[in-house]
């Protein structure tokens, strides 16, 4: 039996490394620089229908925010982030608004708000990519923090405080 102990672990560590990788690949367990890229690879239209490619913010530390007009928590949380933009924008922050709602409803928002960064619209095409960011339940507001290394530096289901975000924000600069 002593002799045997050594191959039986060296089995069970093969089959549990194979488990993890199958998993990882199928997408049961997807490594964090996933969410990342799907941001990265999509093209979303602006207020006025213009597509824009998100790719074009790699290397910078980016901060994309899905919300929607009849979202109170997103409301709540905008203006926050306004204050943040205009505190980081010259040190390469940037923040990327994406509204899970129809582009005319969005506009008054905008405005009302004084939002000062850039504001997408996806509708309900929005949601696969809400999903892609991390957030599986659907729950809005969802916030991603990406570093300018292309690595999720953050995220958050549901109201992300100005405080907390600062500080993510912060140690990223």
């Amino acid at each position: 039996m002593s002799r045997r102990l050594p191959l039986i672990i060296v089995l069970l560590l093969a089959v549990a490394a194979g488990v993890w990788i199958a998993m990882r690949d199928a997408g049961g367990l997807a490594r964090p620089d996933q969410r990342a890229e799907a941001v990265f690879a999509s093209r979303l239209p602006d207020l006025k229908g213009v597509k824009q490619d998100l790719s074009a913010h790699r290397g910078k530390v980016m901060v994309i925010n899905f919300w929607a007009s009849w979202c109170a928590p997103c409301i709540e949380e905008i203006p926050g982030f306004t204050r943040l933009q205009d505190k980081y924008r010259d040190r390469g922050v940037v923040f990327v608004g994406v509204a899970i709602d129809e582009p005319d409803a969005v506009q008054p928002f905008v405005q009302k708000l004084g939002i000062n960064y850039s504001v997408l619209t996806a509708e309900m095409a929005g949601y696969e990519l809400l999903r892609a960011a991390g957030d599986d339940k659907g729950v809005m507001p969802f916030t991603l923090v990406i570093g300018a290394d292309g690595k999720v530096a953050g995220s958050r289901a549901g109201i992300f405080r100005e405080t907390e975000l600062d500080q993510t924000l912060a140690s990223l600069i």
